[in-house]
């Protein structure tokens, strides 16, 4: 029986007063959960869900992408590799179409279908075009993508294991598997663990004159480079791949070999060569890189030594010089071609030009405020300058970080400190600037690394304009001489003139013979010009 309890409320109550209500109960609500967050979408999340060329993901469909002459050169060695025999020697190079040996020490050969090439491109604007997040390839390059991260690792595994292998230990393996020479040409390669690569890191890199247009001399971080060429020559100028020498070698910032990339073609080397890719001038270039080492060849006692020296600095060509790592970079390099990778930089000299020293404008002085920097460039001398405000006082530092050229204008500003002053002379009221790229970081009043590392800043005079409106630093630039106009040099023209007269006068044979030339010369001038204008009109 379900007692209704209101009835009995009423009956307690007299009909000449209003019903008595009860105090409303305390309703006590369960605790809602919070919705779970999204969890933030990653590389990994791309493949299947949202990748354009499901093959490429395939790790069987290996032989679909490689190249026919590289696919026959490997042949004998994939049935051999059944029968459970896995040495190299069947590997036949010399019968290899469209091999080459570029230089000692580096190879070149057909390796990829342009099939293959379109469809990983389009797959990398796909990628862009999904909103996924992507990280820089490399310490070095900014623009490009990291397949293995996107689910084409397994698929270049397979390459690596079923096509690269052969050709890395041909090249870079054991004594008894590396060839000496190929069609007569020493091929000069050494041992780094090519007879047994079993792990990789693979990327795309993109360069074009607004992004990353060359790539800093440098060594990569692999035992050996696999480098594919999968833009058509036709779509970029410039931008070539160039060699210098090896890590360990007196050699290592000499000039060795320039190599322009080809749309399929691979060019491998040992990552411990110097190398770096020339101002792009024109277009967009992608190449597919993929660094391969050995982990058991890591472990040996000759790979742990040879590593142990570290790189060897001597004797420069310009070309080779890298601003990355080299610390007599700025002292080497002719300030016109600082932070640019230019092939006229090879035999440039620093020019004996004539300079004057000259307070330039930066900024309204009420821009800049505390703890503000701002930047000035200047491109005819190549020259990019920071002004910085810490502590109501002012500091200009040469904008780009000695180490690999970020700008320090972007970079945070803080006290020094009283710890980790190392060994520059720096104070803990002085102000440092930290480069965004690699944290480096600068003395503001010294410009020298706080930390004691030998990269520092240069320093320049800085100063507020006579009406304190305007911050100016002082810089040196180079003067221009105008060229004589014909009206200064008409002077010396009658002098001459009045010369020959003189000499017409008194020795009447060398006067006619120069006046002779003279004559010669103004006749063929106007023939040339005569010709040059009918040639114009024919153009038309």
């Amino acid at each position: 029986m379900v007692l209704d309890y209101s009835k009995w409320d009423k009956l307690e109550t007299s009909d000449d007063e209003p019903p008595v209500q009860p105090p409303p109960a305390k309703v006590v609500q369960a605790p809602t959960k919070a919705p779970a967050p999204k969890r933030k979408l990653q590389p990994w999340d791309y493949h299947p869900a949202k990748s354009l060329h499901k093959d490429l993901f395939e790790p069987d469909n290996w032989q679909r992408w490689i190249h026919p002459s590289l696919l026959k050169v490997i042949s004998a060695w994939q049935k051999q590799k059944e029968t459970g025999d896995t040495s190299f020697a069947c590997v036949d190079l010399e019968s290899f179409d469209g091999f080459r040996v570029e230089a000692p020490g580096i190879c070149s050969f057909p390796a990829l279908s342009d099939e293959f090439c379109d469809m990983l491109l389009e797959e990398v604007r796909h990628y862009r075009a999904s909103g996924l997040p992507s990280r820089a390839p490399n310490s070095m390059n900014n623009y490009g993508l990291v397949l293995n991260e996107i689910g084409l690792r397994a698929s270049f595994t397979s390459v690596l294991k079923e096509v690269l292998l052969p050709i890395g230990a041909r090249l870079f393996g054991s004594d008894e598997d590396r060839v000496q020479c190929v069609g007569g040409v020493d091929v000069e390669t050494e041992d780094w663990g090519g007879s047994t690569l079993d792990d990789h890191h693979s990327f795309i890199v993109q360069y074009r004159p607004t992004d990353d247009k060359h790539l800093d001399m440098h060594i990569d971080e692999c035992d050996v480079t696999f480098n594919f060429g999968v833009t058509s020559h036709e779509n970029f100028e410039g931008n070539d791949l160039t060699f210098c020498g090896m890590f360990d070698s007196a050699s290592h910032r000499k000039l060795h070999h320039r190599y322009k990339h080809v749309r399929g073609r691979c060019v491998v080397h040992s990552g411990k060569r110097r190398h770096g890719a020339m101002d792009i001038e024109k277009g967009e270039r992608a190449s597919l890189i993929m660094w391969t080492k050995s982990r058991s060849f890591r472990r040996t006692e000759a790979y742990r030594e040879r590593n142990r020296k570290g790189l060897t600095y001597g004797e420069a060509d310009n070309v080779c010089l890298s601003y990355t790592h080299d610390p007599d970079y700025k002292k080497l390099m002719p300030k016109k071609f600082q932070y640019h990778m230019k092939q006229e930089a090879h035999n440039a000299a620093e020019r004996s030009v004539k300079t004057e020293k000259r307070w330039i404008r930066v900024c309204a002085s009420e821009d800049l405020v505390e703890g503000e920097s701002k930047m000035i460039e200047l491109e005819q001398e190549n020259e990019q300058v920071a002004v910085f405000r810490h502590r109501g006082e002012l500091f200009a530092l040469d904008n780009r970080c000695a180490h690999m050229g970020g700008s320090l204008c972007e970079g945070e500003i803080e006290d020094i400190g009283t710890t980790g002053l190392g060994a520059s002379d720096s104070k803990a009221t002085d102000g440092m600037v930290i480069c965004p790229r690699h944290y480096m970081c600068f003395n503001l009043r010294t410009g020298a690394n706080v930390e004691g590392d030998p990269m520092s800043q240069k320093v320049y005079p800085v100063r507020l304009s006579a009406d304190g409106k305007d911050v100016e630093v002082e810089v040196e630039m180079e003067v221009v001489v105008p060229p004589l106009s014909v009206s200064s040099r008409l002077p010396a023209l009658l002098q001459t003139l009045g010369g020959w007269i003189f000499k017409f006068q008194q020795e009447p044979k060398f006067a006619v013979a120069g006046l002779g030339c003279l004559t010669f010369f103004i006749v063929a001038g106007l023939h040339l010009r005569s010709t040059f204008r009918d040639a114009k009109t024919n153009l038309r």
